[in-house]
């Protein structure tokens, strides 16, 4: 039976791929809560890791590649989940798991990049923090919602009738 949400009406392959991807994204933001939890004990039971680099240049160097990482993430995100891409039925549902688990994935990457600007630049839980709220911020981007796969002529082939 289709599911429906506020009189939109989903395939049962439309809805099976979004809950996959919904269960993913999720296992991703909860790797990244315990990520973020254990970068704050890190933080605070591990003193500052001294570096040959000017201070100034590694903090540069820090914020450049969180902004990096949340530019690369949203540019996937566009790209692979645009509506052109996943027009084609054959592998709609696997190409718009890729879009949002590369996304959220990408998220969790900011997370080491946090934990390497404070051991090394500012060794406090506040310096970390811009590094979690990217993190989380992509995980919450990448959740599906249903009218991502709502619109399309046709619906999403079952596997066994997919086209190698």
């Amino acid at each position: 039976m289709p599911d429906s949400h506020d009189g939109a009406i989903l395939d049962a392959e439309d809805s099976r791929w979004l809950e996959r991807t919904r269960s993913w994204v999720l296992n991703i933001l909860v790797l990244d809560g315990l990520s973020i939890l254990a970068s704050a004990l890190l933080v605070r039971w591990w003193g500052p890791v001294e570096a040959d680099v000017d201070p100034a240049t590694l903090k540069k160097g820090f914020f450049g590649s969180l902004f990096a990482c949340f530019v690369l993430a949203r540019i996937l995100l566009r790209q692979l989940g645009s509506r052109e891409r996943l027009a084609p039925g054959s592998s709609r549902g696997r190409r718009y798991l890729q879009s949002r688990v590369v996304t959220a994935a990408l998220g969790w990457a900011a997370l080491p990049l946090g934990l390497g600007y404070a051991l090394t630049v500012e060794p406090t839980v506040q310096g970390i923090v811009p590094y979690w709220v990217a993190a989380l911020l992509l995980g919450a981007i990448a959740l599906p919602r249903q009218s991502d796969l709502e619109g399309f002529d046709e619906p999403i082939p079952r596997d066994s009738e997919a086209t190698p």
